[in-house]
Formats: C-alpha cells, sequence, structure tokens
C-alpha cells in the first residue's frame, strides 16, 4: 500500500491517506513551543522555556462539519467519526502541517504551523463549496485546553473582547516559590478573526456522554457560551455558513499562551487576516532560507530531498530544544551543536559554551547533568569517561565552521573558578584523559563511555575503555595543528598519541578484531572470544589505530553485522544478565546499543569507511540508513520517512526486523551532516582556510553543491575525472584551496580523480 510520497521538490511530504501503519507525526517548533501532529492533526503542543516543556494543547485537534439541510456531519481531518471522505491528504512541511478534503462537493483545508514568533499555533482554515447550488453548514473547532489539576483552574469566555481563555495559578509547593512561577505563561487562549456564533469551553458539555459518536454540542447545533470550572477544559466554536456555489472563505485561529489577559486581548487586537498572512510569509522564509545554506544536487534523489530540508530541519530541533528535555549528557549536546554549526554556526557556538562553562580546571567534564541545575539524580550521579573528548571533537569542528582564531582565542570560565581560552580548555581536556589511564596504557572507563550501558568493566576504577582510547588518539590528531604556539606540549600530545596506539594494539587486538574493553580484573572483553562490537572495529580506522592489513581484516569482521539497513551495533546480542558488561546484557536484545543497527554507530562506520577509501561502502551505509532506503519500505519500518530514527530493529529471526525506533533523539544527524559536508562533497575547514578534497562514488558522474560559508556563497560542480583539477571563476587553482572574501559568491568545478575506485 502507498502511504505518501514527497512533493514540491521534497520541501514537503504527502500522506495520502488516514489509515497509516502507525501515528505518521509532523514536528513543528520554535523557540517557544513545540508540537507534533500526525496525519489527522493530533498531537500534544507544549510550551517551552529553557528546555523545560510545558503541556498547553491536549491531543486532540477535532473539525466538524455539518450540513445544515440534511444533517450530516463530517470530519475533514477524519477522526473521530471516521466518515469516508471523497478526497483527503495530509502534507507535512517543513513549519507547517496541512489536511486538504473534499466531502458532498465541500471542500476543507486545515493548516496548522508555529509561526516564527508566538507561543502557540496558527491554524487557517479554508472552505469552499463546489457544489451548484447554495450550502447551508456549520463548522465546529474543537481543541484541549490542558488543565494540569493541582490548583483548580477556569475557563472563560469574554463576550466583550471575543477571547476563551483558560487559567489555572502554576504549580509550586513552596510559599517562597510563589512568586517565582506567577510570571510564567499560564493562560491558555482560543482566538479566531472572524466572528463565531457560539463556544464551548468544558469538554464534558461539549461531547457529552462517553458513548456518542458524534458530540452533543454538535448534534444540539448550538454551544452554550459558559465557563468551565474545575473539569477538563475545551475551546470549541461554532461558525455558520451560507455559501453560493463556487463561494470560498479563508480564516485563522489561534491556540496559545500569555503571561495575562492583557496580553491575549492584545493578540487578539492584532489578530487581523492580513497580519496573519503576513506572519505565514516570514515563517515560510524562514526556512527556505535555512534550508539555503548548504544544497546538494546528486544522481540520489532521495538523498537530495532529505539533506536538502530534513536533515537540516531534524539538526535544529536536536540542537535548539536540547531533545526536548532538561536531562542529558553534554556528548549529545556537542555532537548536535556540531551538526547545527554547518548551518548556524553563532548558534553552534553559543550551545558550546554553554557546555565548555561545565569543565573543571582539571580538564574533567561530567557527562550527565540537569540544565536546570536541580540536584543531581540518576546518570547525573555517575562518572563516565567521555564528557573531555567529545568536547575536543565537536569544538574543532564547531570552530572550523566560524571565525576558527578568533573562537579558540575566546576566554571561557571554568566550572570550579579561573578561565582560559578555548583552546586551553580542549588542551586541559586533553590533558586530563592522558593522566586518566590504567595498567594497560587505556583511558579508564569509570562508570562508562559513549556506550552508557557498559558500566561493569571499570567501576572499580581500573577497567579500561579501547573505545575511548582510539577516540583520543583521533582528538590529538586533530588538535595538533592548532597547537603551532604550545611546541613543547604539541611534542607531548605526539609522544603520548603513539603511546596509546602502541598499547591499543598490543592489548586490544587478538589477530582478527578489536576489542571494547579490559575490566577491573585485567580481562579482555569483546574480543573474537565474545562478541563483535561494531565501534572499534569503526573508530581503530577513524583513528589510524589500525594498519592496511588490519584494516583488511576489519572490513571482512563486519560484514558480519551487515543488515539491509545498516550495520548491528554487535553481534550477537546479549539475552541475558552477563555481570561483566552490566546494564547493557538486560537491554531488550536488538534494541538501542544490544543488537540493532543504531544509526549514530552506522555513521562512525560509514566515516571509516571513507577513512580507508571505500567510497562505494561509505555511501551505501549513508543510504541504507536514510528513511527512504527501498529495502526497507514503510509497511516494514513503519516511520514515514522525514527523519531517521536512531536504531532499527536488529533481531533477524524477528518479524519486527527493520522497525524503525521512531525516535527522532540521535547523534546520527549530525554525523550525516558532517560526513556530507566534509566527506562527500569535501569541503574542509582546517588551521590553513579551505581545501576543496571530493572522492565520488565510481556510479556518479557528476555533483553539485551550494556552501554558504561564513558569509561567503560557493557554487561547487563535482566531476568525474582522470586527474584532479579545481577552477574558480574560470581560473585554474594551483592548490586545492579555495579564496574566501565575506558576502562573495564563487563558481567552482572540481575534478575528481579515480573515480572513487575503492584502494585507489
Amino acid at each position: 500500500m502507498e502511504y505518501g510520497n514527497f512533493i514540491n521538490g521534497g520541501k514537503e511530504y504527502e500522506v495520502v491517506t488516514p489509515h497509516t501503519p502507525v501515528p505518521w507525526k509532523n514536528y513543528i517548533f520554535n523557540d517557544n513551543y513545540y508540537l507534533e501532529l500526525d496525519q489527522t492533526l493530533q498531537g500534544d503542543g507544549y510550551l517551552v522555556e529553557n528546555y523545560n516543556r510545558t503541556k498547553c494543547v491536549e491531543a486532540y485537534r477535532y473539525f466538524y462539519i455539518k450540513d445544515e439541510k440534511n444533517g450530516m456531519t463530517w470530519n475533514p481531518n477524519f477522526v473521530p467519526l471516521c466518515v469516508q471522505l471523497d478526497e483527503f491528504s495530509c502534507v507535512h512541511g517543513m513549519w507547517n502541517t496541512c489536511i486538504n478534503s473534499l466531502k458532498n462537493k465541500i471542500i476543507c483545508n486545515v493548516e496548522i504551523c508555529v509561526t516564527d514568533k508566538r507561543c502557540g499555533e496558527l491554524w487557517k482554515i479554508h472552505l469552499k463549496n463546489e457544489d451548484d447550488v447554495e450550502r447551508q453548514i456549520s463548522f465546529y473547532s474543537a481543541v484541549g485546553l490542558y488543565d494540569h489539576g493541582v490548583m483548580g483552574g477556569v475557563c472563560k469566555y469574554d463576550s466583550k473582547e471575543k477571547i476563551i481563555y483558560k487559567y489555572s495559578f502554576p504549580y509550586h509547593t513552596f510559599y517562597e516559590d510563589k512568586e517565582k512561577v506567577e510570571k510564567e505563561k499560564a493562560y491558555y487562549y482560543l482566538i479566531s478573526n472572524l466572528e463565531y456564533e457560539s463556544c464551548e469551553l468544558s469538554k464534558r458539555r461539549f461531547f457529552g456522554r462517553p458513548e456518542a459518536m458524534c458530540p452533543i454540542g454538535v448534534e444540539n447545533g448550538a454551544l452554550s457560551n459558559m465557563d468551565g470550572e474545575v473539569e477538563d477544559f475545551c475551546g470549541a466554536l461554532k461558525f455558520n455558513f451560507s455559501f453560493a456555489p463556487g463561494e470560498s472563505k479563508d480564516f485563522y485561529i489561534e491556540v496559545g499562551a500569555a503571561k495575562n489577559i492583557d496580553e491575549i486581548i492584545k493578540y487578539k487586537k492584532d489578530f487581523t487576516y492580513k497580519a496573519n498572512e503576513n506572519v505565514r510569509k516570514i515563517t515560510k522564509e524562514k526556512w527556505e532560507n535555512v534550508c539555503e545554506g548548504f544544497k546538494i544536487n546528486t544522481p540520489d534523489k532521495n538523498l537530495n530531498t532529505f539533506v536538502n530540508y530534513w536533515l537540516k530541519k531534524q539538526i535544529i530541533y536536536l540542537a535548539t530544544h536540547n531533545r526536548g528535555t532538561t536531562y542529558c549528557p553534554v556528548r549529545n549536546q556537542l555532537q548536535d551543536a556540531m551538526g547545527l554549526s554547518f548551518i548556524d554556526y553563532k548558534s553552534a557556538e553559543k550551545l558550546l559554551l554553554d557546555v565548555l562553562v561545565l569543565q573543571n580546571s582539571n580538564g574533567f567534564l561530567q557527562q550527565w547533568h540537569d540544565t536546570t541545575g536541580a540536584h543531581p539524580r540518576g546518570l547525573s550521579l555517575l562518572k563516565h569517561s567521555d564528557g573531555p573528548v567529545w568536547l575536543v571533537i565537536c569544538a574543532l569542528v564547531i570552530a572550523n565552521n566560524g571565525d576558527t582564531k578568533k573562537f579558540l582565542c575566546q576566554k571561557v570560565t571554568y566550572n570550579d573558578g579561573g578561565n582560559a581560552s578555548v583552546l586551553e580548555h580542549l588542551i586541559t581536556a586533553v590533558k586530563y584523559l592522558l593522566k586518566e589511564r590504567g595498567s594497560h596504557g587505556l583511558c579508564l572507563m569509570k562508570d562508562g563511555d559513549w556506550n552508557d550501558p557498559i558500566n561493569a568493566p571499570g567501576r572499580n576504577g581500573k577497567g579500561e575503555s579501547v573505545w575511548l582510547s582510539m577516540a583520543l588518539v583521533y582528538a590529538i590528531s586533530r588538535l595538533l595543528p592548532y597547537l603551532s604556539g604550545e611546541v613543547h606540549i604539541k611534542q607531548i600530545f605526539i609522544e603520548e598519541r603513539e603511546k596509546l596506539i602502541h598499547s591499543i594494539n598490543e592489548y586490544a587486538w587478538d589477530g582478527s578484531q578489536y576489542a571494547m574493553a579490559i575490566n577491573d580484573d585485567g580481562d579482555v572483553l569483546g574480543d573474537s572470544k565474545d562478541r563483535l562490537f561494531l565501534n572499534t572495529q569503526a573508530w581503530a580506522i577513524i583513528s589510524g589505530v589500525a594498519d592496511e592489513e588490519k584494516i583488511k581484516i576489519i572490513n571482512s569482521r563486519v560484514e558480519k553485522l551487515e543488515t539491509p539497513f545498516g550495520p548491528l551495533i554487535l553481534y550477537p546480542p546479549f539475552r541475558e544478565w552477563d555481570e561483566r558488561w552490566g546494564r547493557l546484557s538486560v537491554k531488550k536484545s536488538g534494541t538501542t546499543e544490544n543488537g540493532s543497527v543504531y544509526c549514530h554507530a552506522s555513521m562512525f562506520w560509514a566515516y571509516a569507511q571513507k577513512c580507508s577509501n571505500d567510497i562505494s561502502g561509505f555511501y551505501e551505509t549513508i543510504w541504507r540508513t536514510l528513511p527512504t532506503n527501498k529495502n526497507n519500505p514503510p509497511e516494514k519500518s513503519l516511520q514515514i520517512p522525514i527523519y531517521l530514527p536512531n536504531y532499527y530493529y536488529g533481531l533477524k529471526e524477528s518479524k519486527n526486523f527493520g522497525r524503525s525506533s521512531a525516535h527522532i533523539g540521535t547523534g546520527t544527524v549530525a554525523w550525516l551532516m558532517m560526513l556530507l559536508v566534509e566527506h562527500l562533497i569535501g569541503f574542509n575547514v582546517d588551521d590553513k582556510g579551505i581545501k576543496l578534497d571530493t572522492v565520488l562514488p565510481k556510479e556518479w558522474n557528476e555533483v553539485f553543491c551550494k556552501r554558504i560559508y561564513r558569509g561567503a556563497t560557493y557554487n561547487i560542480t563535482i566531476k568525474q575525472g582522470e586527474d584532479r583539477s579545481l577552477y574558480v571563476d574560470d581560473i585554474l587553482q594551483q592548490t586545492d584551496r579555495l579564496p574566501y572574501e565575506e558576502n562573495e559568491t564563487y563558481n567552482v568545478v572540481y575534478t575528481t580523480k579515480n573515480g572513487g575506485q575503492n584502494g585507489e
């Protein structure tokens, strides 16, 4: 069954049926509001402040059209009456979702968007009579105005100002907290630019008895205009229309939050049709501008669509909304900021600085923390080892997408006092990790590394992490070019990097694969006698720890992990408790870190393939991971293809093999963006400037890329060829370096060499 397809050049995804395998949700947001909408416009809406979320709108948004002549009633968004429509589609966009329907010759389009400024959602309703006779219809809208129920609430209709508002005093526990919360946006409102005939504020009064199919308010044809008190609230409006043949009507409704009634009255005063059209235009243009910063045109149309639009949207959401939580690891924040730096480097720099101030002066960076400053709990009480290495890796990418030297020289405070430049923070992070090594010369694991649930090997303080040691080798290599003014430190780091490489190969390589850890007792975990872990194989290549002979062996071993939608993160999965590994072993087999196709790790493997010059494999791993992968279609993955999930279910013997987690919080998107810009297109920035170094898959003859970098625009055409050449505005460059001047446009033609042949 076909559920939908991309339209409008990939900017929108059209769902052609309300009967999708699972709710197919779009997520729409600004800095103050977050909304999820499925293909029938159901989904919660949240106020957002400093990453805190407060539910504002309940999941239901129902719209009813009633033919006043024969009493026939239906929903243009199909639910809850589920009356079959003559035509139906739901179009999910970057900034909006729109239902388009036809029933009994009445067209109804309902668009919902989150505009650039307001804390709420804007609805645009379009009605048209396609009949050749006059039609009398009534239109009802109903939405749940959420009440937290603790302090007691009221929902009122102000007939003078024509506003509906629901209010209950914000919840607080301590006496002295009253003043802290009283200015919160606790007034939830409903306004329209078109006058409605009547309204209902009580969910009980509008819907009536639970078994009623059609709401009592719609059946009776009149709403009470009465207040709601200490109950479930509903913002329901009734509009009456008399349509001549071919006549149509457009109007707006807004559901949002405000600090007080005066603020709502002001919103209502400015809530004209013209003003709302302008707001929609501004919001649309904002998202279009966001998408212009990096665009590709390759032979893979699915890759183009996802990268040019939806990948950016997912990155922006994860970075700016902290993945929808205040409780998080810095590794998420840093990698999300890394991805954002390719879209909006100034915002990414700010996010990095928010993390940098958490670092202690000895270089340690606590992994899990609460952005509210709440007392440490759960994972925040543990000491994971990998915070400092992510700081180095991600900070350098972020810095290179802006003014590198200026940013690295910027002074930033330490968590425990004192301040240093960003570069000094990174040096301190490396020094800390080099100091925190075990008896085998590898980095201590402590309560876990990137793989949080591996919490047993280092719990007594002696266990060592192979992955972290590899990541530190990589981080040092990336940092060395920026240490020209730190000659002594640079030499120490080079020497220590070689010691790490030697120790990794001596203690973690068993001739066929790299292990994952050495535990407190000195036992090697994750060698060929145990199970195969993708991450240490990938990072052995990424970091340069593995030589060519080992890379050949690794590639052969990883074939065992391959699936139609990417490599498994480990094999075999744990089936029961294993005290050597800890929490990882009791996770459901085939999910997350315990044997799924973990998309974040798949990007690490793609990076490793690029580093070993397996360009076809690099590209293949990327397209297998995408939600548009034809080998894992929606009827199997159950996912709408507008975002990357964090994993696909990995048990091959299960009928659910390949099912998407449908969870959008993942570092996959940041790494995919980095791989596309720096390694597929080959647009690299280092201490010497901008370098173009592209090797295309051998199946591709030509690729076009547009990249806006610090205000300069590069239109890059890449062609397969026998010999490398680089022309900028028809001038042959003598090196692979690109010129840079802010606000300039450069037309670049780059011819690659070897056509992506593996190993050449």
